[in-house]
């Protein structure tokens, strides 16, 4: 089978492609965006606390203040979460056309323990908005 330079070209290009975005999910993270929190945080038992989560979209697309955004959050059995689900209200806009939380804690008691965030949001390009869920675990030592 004799095969044109146009069919080598469009192979070629369908081969890079899909190797770029076999990286990018190899890799973990989103070509439109990336979500940043400090995987772990020390803090004092029985201090109020918070941890940071923020979602950072690339350049070129951001946040949709219009769509929904929401964090809902669990604790391991060593703390108290006070606010279990974030909405637009608790949603503060960034430099970068991102949103962040700030989620709230207690550590009951010392030792180990978890805190677990699922964040909904929209990314929004020129050409399009998408839906997106990100699950974050945050470990957390109490003193």
């Amino acid at each position: 089978m004799i095969r044109s330079p146009v069919w080598n070209l469009l192979a070629a290009l369908v081969f890079a492609s899909a190797a770029a975005a076999a990286d990018e999910s190899a890799a973990g993270h989103s070509p439109t965006y990336k979500v940043e929190a400090a995987r772990s945080l020390r803090v004092k038992k029985g201090e109020k606390a918070s941890a940071r989560l923020a979602v950072v979209p690339r350049a070129d697309s951001h946040v949709s203040p219009d769509a929904p955004v929401s964090v809902a959050v669990t604790g391991s059995r060593t703390l108290e979460v006070p606010q279990a689900k974030l909405g637009r209200a608790e949603a503060k806009a960034t430099a970068q056309k991102g949103v962040e939380f700030e989620v709230p804690f207690v550590a009951r008691e010392a030792g180990p323990g978890a805190l677990d965030a699922d964040l909904v949001f929209f990314i929004c390009t020129e050409k399009l908005c998408e839906r997106h869920k990100e699950h974050v675990q945050l470990a957390i030592q109490a003193d």
